[in-house]
C-alpha cells in the first residue's frame, strides 16, 4: 500500500445496522433506545500507510454539512462500539463520530503499542479518513477517549494543529510518574493492565517485554532506565510545548481516588497549560465517572464532554467556556461541586501537627519506635479499579477498625476530635525519620478519618521506598499523598498509620529485622494537612 492516506474497506448497511446494534444493546443495557434518529452508521475498516486495519464505527448526521468532526479512541482492550453511546449522542447533536479502537485492540489489527509513535499517527489517519470521505468540517475537530484514548488524543493534539478540542478522562499527563511513586512501582495496577493486555489484545514485543520487565519482583537499575526510556516519549507532558503551541481545548476530567493516574500529574500538567482549558475533579476510580454514561445511564461526565465540544468545536453552545475552569467534588460521597477559576484556589493552607509517641499533637516530641518490618497491616489501599469505583456508587470510602492494626506490624499516630468539618483541600504531607533494617525497604503511609467508634475511612495512601540505605542509620522520609478534596465530619478525627507492605505495591523489602521510626529535636516528625481557609 503507497501513500500516507487509507483505502476504505466499506460493508455499507447504513442506519439498519444502527437500529440492530442499538436495540440488541437495548434489549440488556438499561437507557439505551432501541434506535437513534438523523444519522446513519457504518462499520468499517480504515487502513493506514503501514497496513494496519483500524476497527471503526462512522455515523453521519442526516442533515447537509459541513459537520464538526468528532474522534472517539476506545479505552485500553475496547473496540469500536464501545463508545457507542457517546457518539450516538454526538451525532444526534449534528457530529460526524468516526469512534475506533487503537491498533491492536478490539476489531483493529497491529499490535499494541502503549500511545506509541503509530497510535499518534493513527489519530491524523482518522481525521484525513473522515475529511475525505464524509461531510466534516476541517475547521472543527474534536478527539477524545477515556483512559488509553486519552492519553492518545492528548499526545495527537501535540502532532496535529486541525484537533482543536480533546476530552481526556481518566487519562495520563506522565507514564513515568504513573508506573511507579517514591521508588515504588504499583504492581497490582501493572499486573492488571498486562493481563487485560494480553487477553483483550495483540502485544507488540517491546510492550510485552517493558511490562514484563517492569513486574520483576527485583529490578535492576539498568532495567528501570530502560522502562523510563520507554514510558517517557509516551507522556503527553513530554509533548507540552507542542500541544500548547497548537492551543487545542483541553478538558480533563480525574477522580481523586485514581488507581492507574493518580489527579497530581493532571493537575500539574493542567496548569502548564496555555490554551483554553478546563479540569473537573471527581470522587471515585479510574473510569468510574465515566462508566455509567458508557452503559446509556445520566452522566455529568459526558454531558461536560459534549458541552465542551459544543464550545470549542462546533460553536453551537459556548456557555461553558464562561464557567469557573476548575470543578471539584468532595469526598466522603458525591458531594455538591464548587467551582474555582484556578487551581491554587482549590488548595487549602497548611496546619501542622507532629507526631508524637502514638499522637498527632501541637508540639514536636523526641521518641523511637519500631515495628517488624515486611509485614503487612489491615491498612492497605484496596483493589485497583474496584475498591474506589464502589466508593463512587454508594459514597463510602473503604474502611477499617483501626484498633485492628497490628501495633507490631504497624505505627499509629491519632490525632484529638474536632469540633467542626475540617475540608482537606490538597496534598497532606508527612516527615518523619526512618531507620531501616536493610539496604533496600519500603514503608507506606496511610491517612485516615476515624468516627468515635474507632473505624478509620481510609483518605488517602503512599508508599516511599529507599535501595541504597545504610542499615541502621537514620533516613529522613518525606511522603507527599496525591490531591485530594476530602471533608472530615465534626467530631471525627485523623490518623496517620506506617507498615511496611501494601499488595498494591511491588515493595523492596528484602527480609525481616525492625523498622524503626524516629522523631529528633533537630528533625521532628509532622503532618502538614492542607485545609481551606475559614473551614476548619
Amino acid at each position: 500500500m503507497s501513500g500516507k492516506h487509507l483505502i476504505v474497506s466499506v460493508g455499507r448497511m447504513k442506519h439498519r445496522v444502527t437500529a440492530v446494534v442499538l436495540a440488541l444493546l437495548g434489549a440488556v443495557l438499561p437507557g439505551i433506545p432501541a434506535a437513534a434518529e438523523g444519522f446513519d452508521t457504518e462499520f468499517l475498516d480504515i487502513h493506514t500507510a503501514d497496513g494496519v486495519a483500524l476497527g471503526s464505527m462512522v455515523m453521519k448526521p442526516a442533515s447537509p454539512g459541513p459537520h464538526p468532526l468528532a474522534v472517539l479512541i476506545g479505552a485500553w482492550g475496547g473496540g469500536r462500539t464501545q463508545n457507542i453511546i457517546p457518539a450516538r449522542d454526538l451525532a444526534n447533536r449534528g457530529y460526524v463520530v468516526v469512534s475506533y479502537g487503537a491498533r491492536g485492540f478490539g476489531e483493529s489489527t497491529g499490535e499494541v503499542e502503549v500511545a506509541g509513535p503509530d497510535d499518534i499517527t493513527d489519530v491524523t489517519t482518522v481525521i484525513d479518513w473522515a475529511l475525505r470521505n464524509t461531510e466534516a468540517d476541517p475547521s472543527r475537530i474534536g478527539v477524545g477517549g477515556v483512559s488509553y484514548g486519552a492519553g492518545i488524543a492528548l499526545i495527537a493534539s501535540g502532532f496535529d494543529s486541525r484537533i482543536r478540542a480533546v476530552a481526556s478522562l481518566s487519562g495520563w499527563a506522565d507514564l513515568v510518574a504513573s508506573l511507579s511513586t517514591n521508588d515504588t512501582r504499583h504492581g497490582l495496577a501493572g499486573l492488571v493492565l498486562y493481563l487485560s493486555g494480553k487477553a483483550n489484545g495483540t502485544l507488540s514485543a517491546e510492550t510485552d517485554a517493558m511490562l514484563r520487565t517492569y513486574l520483576q519482583p527485583r529490578i535492576s537499575d539498568a532495567d528501570s532506565d530502560a522502562v523510563i526510556a520507554w514510558a517517557r516519549p509516551r507522556s503527553p507532558v513530554t509533548y507540552l510545548d507542542r500541544i500548547n503551541a497548537n492551543r487545542p481545548a483541553v478538558l480533563a476530567i480525574q477522580t481523586w481516588s485514581e488507581t492507574m493516574f493518580p489527579p497530581g500529574q493532571m493537575a500539574a500538567f493542567y496548569q502548564r497549560l496555555t490554551g483554553p482549558k478546563r479540569a473537573e475533579f471527581l470522587p471515585g476510580d479510574h473510569a468510574a465517572a465515566e462508566s455509567g454514561g458508557l452503559l446509556g445511564l445520566p452522566s455529568d461526565t459526558w454531558t461536560s464532554v459534549y458541552r465542551w465540544f459544543d464550545a470549542h468545536v462546533a460553536g453551537t453552545d459556548t456557555s461553558i467556556a464562561g464557567e469557573p475552569p476548575v470543578v471539584t467534588r468532595a469526598r466522603p460521597g458525591m458531594q455538591q461541586p464548587a467551582y474555582q477559576s484556578t487551581w491554587d484556589e482549590v488548595l487549602g493552607e497548611p496546619r501542622r501537627t507532629y507526631l508524637g509517641a502514638d499522637t498527632l499533637q501541637d508540639q514536636p516530641a523526641v521518641w523511637t519506635r519500631g515495628v517488624a518490618a515486611n509485614r503487612d497491616t489491615v491498612a492497605d489501599g484496596g483493589l485497583p479499579l474496584a475498591t474506589y469505583s464502589l466508593e463512587a456508587m454508594t459514597g463510602n470510602p473503604p474502611n477499617i477498625f483501626l484498633p485492628q492494626v497490628d501495633p507490631g506490624s504497624g505505627a499509629v499516630w491519632s490525632q484529638t476530635s474536632s469540633g467542626q468539618p475540617v475540608e482537606i483541600r490538597g496534598s497532606m504531607h508527612a516527615h518523619l525519620t526512618v531507620v531501616p533494617p536493610a539496604a533496600t525497604g519500603t514503608a507506606v503511609a496511610y491517612v485516615y478519618d476515624v468516627d468515635r467508634f474507632g473505624l478509620g475511612s481510609l483518605i488517602s495512601y503512599l508508599p516511599y521506598s529507599w535501595k541504597t540505605a545504610t542499615p541502621g542509620q537514620p533516613l529522613p522520609a518525606d511522603f507527599v499523598f496525591t490531591p485530594t478534596a476530602y471533608t472530615v465530619a465534626a467530631g471525627h478525627h485523623l490518623a496517620l498509620v506506617i507498615d511496611s507492605k501494601d499488595p498494591l505495591f511491588l515493595d523492596w523489602n528484602s527480609g525481616g529485622g525492625r523498622l524503626g521510626f524516629a522523631s529528633t529535636a533537630a528533625d521532628p516528625a509532622w503532618l502538614d494537612v492542607p485545609v481551606h481557609p475559614g473551614r476548619a
